[in-house]
């Protein structure tokens, strides 16, 4: 049998004991429900039983079962894919509806828009890098889609969004698919599985599945389609658990998400490229300038 061995980042992830805690409990609680063991991500643990191990620099280490016949997809190629994408992501949200107890958030406030957006307005007031005149024009653009943030955010905090535990990065290259029947067979990339609203999942599969376009590319090359991101969202709602509230606010989740990406890009510009791998001055930039677009472009629909 095949595996996967993966290096974790104890960088993003600051404590492993809870990451791997969420990591067992939500691999374990999913692999029991799946009849085929090409659905489910399934970890091997280390020789000593534990669920990691560490090589003799120090660094964690992990082994997970290699999925033969599968394959990821860095845009949907259709809209019967992307509701494939969809009816499988809203599958793992209804299977760890009764997990107990919740998995714990492993990156405090990774989805917290309203937080990004503060972050970004802080950015460009200290300007540590001499960068916001030259982005000035962008800066404001996306704060002035801060009502999305806000929306969401309230209906959160009223009940209209309630929490579930979600994936929370559920880009397009995160699902695997059947080479031979192109099947939607399972979310991979399980690390940051916890709180949220399904808006969070749903949002990326748009973001990231139905634009046409490099994330770096100029601006005026990127381009959404349609037919792809309404089957996302009937391939989503269609799973038959979302509340009314959800499905009222379901048509904002690829604006959300495309405005937080925007947002972390630009503050990353303005903080000198810190965060993201970047192969060049100006890199950041442009991909907030694409998801500037990708929004505009998703509430223009």
């Amino acid at each position: 049998m095949r595996v996967v061995h993966q290096r974790l980042n104890a960088t993003v992830f600051g404590d492993l004991d809870v990451l791997m805690d969420n990591f067992v409990r939500v691999t374990d609680h999913l692999g029991a429900r799946a009849a085929d063991p090409r659905r489910a991500v399934r970890l091997w643990p280390a020789a000593d039983g534990r669920p990691l191990a560490r090589d003799a620099g120090g660094a964690p280490w992990r082994t997970l079962a290699f999925i033969d016949g599968a394959r990821s997809s860095h845009r949907f190629d259709g809209p019967a894919q992307a509701a494939a994408a969809a009816t499988a992501a809203a599958r793992l949200v209804a299977d760890l509806a009764d997990l107990a107890p919740p998995p714990a958030e492993v990156i405090p406030g990774f989805h917290d828009v309203p937080r990004r957006l503060e972050a970004l307005d802080r950015a460009r007031s200290e300007d540590t890098h001499g960068r916001a005149a030259g982005c000035a024009a962008d800066t404001h653009a996306v704060l002035a889609h801060a009502g999305i943030a806000e929306e969401v955010a309230a209906a959160r905090r009223d009940g209209r969004l309630p929490q579930r535990t979600v994936h929370n990065d559920t880009k397009a290259d995160n699902l695997l698919f059947d080479d031979a029947t192109g099947e939607a067979l399972c979310l991979v990339d399980l690390d940051t599985v916890g709180p949220g609203t399904v808006l969070f999942d749903v949002g990326d599969l748009v973001r990231s599945g139905a634009i046409r376009g490099r994330e770096d590319a100029d601006a005026g090359a990127i381009s959404v389609d349609h037919a792809i991101a309404a089957a996302v969202l009937d391939g989503y709602a269609g799973a038959g658990f979302l509340t009314a509230g959800e499905g009222d606010l379901l048509a904002l989740a690829g604006p959300l998400m495309a405005l937080e990406a925007a947002a972390r890009f630009l503050t990353d510009h303005l903080q000198g490229d810190a965060y993201f791998r970047v192969d060049g001055p100006g890199h950041n930039l442009r991909r907030a300038r694409n998801q500037l677009r990708v929004l505009e472009l998703l509430l223009d629909a």
